[in-house]
């Protein structure tokens, strides 16, 4: 988009009534908000995709170990 027609856009906006400013406003406020949680589950997700396989669970010992522990089951 160039910078003119950005300008005209704006320029529109500014000359809507007060509530539709702010209908718009609150519109684009959370196209912009659902558009941030789609990129960062889209991050998320290739964050575990790449971490796939790669973790190991505790073994045997380290769970008896917790298991026992005075101080982490009181």
């Amino acid at each position: 988009m160039s910078e003119e027609s950005l300008e005209s856009i704006l320029e529109a906006a500014r000359k809507l009534p007060l509530d539709e400013q702010r209908r718009l406003a609150e519109h684009l406020a959370k196209q912009v908000e659902a558009k941030v949680k789609s990129i960062q589950t889209q991050r998320a997700l290739e964050a575990v995709e790449k971490m796939r396989g790669s973790m190991k669970g505790l073994d045997r010992d380290t769970i008896i170990w917790l298991a026992e522990d005075e101080e982490l089951c009181g």
